[in-house]
């Protein structure tokens, strides 16, 4: 029994030494939580950017459009010369200060290298189209042919062009012989063209030039009187006579059914004017005529002038009316 008591005496010392140790251990450190990863934020999504608005195209011109409504502006508003200039006036002109004129002989090769006048350029009438590009820009242009009549419709298509031109009233055989200058006033050593220079131009400008240049033909659109007679008695129905010399001519004695509309009034009333048969324009010598025709053949009519317009006619002493 004794021995029992020693035995569990012995046993609570032990336990209270062990508790005494365990107490003054140092305490291991708690282990920390793991941190938690938080999701990362994902970037606020942008609004997609609308794609830019492309301008709108402008659509195309209409060359049929552009070549009316600028032939159009040429016969309403023909200016007081009707951009012919009297023979004495151009060569006034072009004596005091030659350098502000550009002078175009447009008669055949032969005839300018046989005489004329002092300064001028040979371009014939048919290769008018192939050198728009040497006319200047800046100074005065004055067309002259044999009588005025096809240098007025080159002088329309170059105003349309944007040229400050004019055609020489009567051309060599009706505006120049007349003033009895001489032919030695003429020079017979050619004079050379200019350098061309290519234009700047918009949509517009080169719907214009494109058909100047394609203006010309082995044809210069005039008619003899007597050929215009013989259609009139063939078939009138099938043609358009258009007399735009002013009332009073046009009362005294015209072409049978030819219509009237005198020159200055033409762009106006263009509608009275069909197109789909050709229209034959005559006036007193042909040379309103030709700026006529000009413009009518750009915006699409097959009109001709009649040579030497009324005073051809009654030079070749041909039937008129008065109804």
């Amino acid at each position: 029994m004794r021995n029992k008591t020693k035995f569990l005496s012995m046993l609570l010392v032990l336990l209270m030494s062990l508790s005494v140790l365990t107490a003054c251990a140092p305490a291991e450190p708690a282990e920390e939580p793991a941190p938690v990863e938080e999701p990362a934020e994902e970037p606020a999504e942008e609004p997609a950017e609308e794609p830019a608005e492309e301008p709108a195209e402008e659509p195309a011109l209409d060359p049929e459009e552009v070549l009316k409504e600028a032939s159009l502006e040429l016969l309403n508003n023909i200016p007081d010369n009707n951009f012919i200039m009297p023979a004495d006036e151009a060569l006034a002109l072009f004596e005091e200060n030659p350098g502000a004129v550009f002078w175009v002989d447009m008669r055949s090769p032969d005839d300018y290298a046989a005489g004329h006048i002092a300064g001028a350029v040979n371009i014939p009438y048919g290769e008018q189209g192939d050198h728009w590009d040497v006319l200047p820009t800046n100074r005065q242009i004055i067309f002259q042919c044999y009588s005025g009549q096809t240098s007025a419709q080159v002088t329309a298509l170059a105003q349309m062009l944007g040229f400050n031109a004019v055609s020489f009233r009567g051309g060599m055989n009706f505006g120049w012989a007349p003033l009895e200058l001489g032919e030695d006033t003429l020079e017979m050593e050619a004079n050379e063209l200019p350098e061309a220079t290519a234009p700047e131009l918009d949509e517009r400008g080169q719907i214009i030039w494109d058909a100047a240049v394609d203006y010309f033909s082995s044809d210069n659109y005039v008619i003899a009187p007597a050929d215009l007679l013989a259609i009139v008695e063939e078939n009138p129905d099938a043609i358009t006579v258009v007399d735009i010399r002013q009332a009073d001519a046009y009362e005294e004695g015209h072409i049978q059914g030819a219509i009237h509309i005198p020159f200055k009034e033409v762009g106006a009333n263009i509608d009275q004017i069909p197109m789909n048969r050709p229209a034959y324009v005559t006036c007193y010598t042909g040379q309103t005529a030709g700026i006529t025709i000009g413009a009518m053949r750009m915006m699409g009519y097959n009109a001709i002038s009649l040579s030497r317009g009324m005073t051809g006619w009654d030079g070749a002493e041909l039937p008129k009316v008065t109804e």
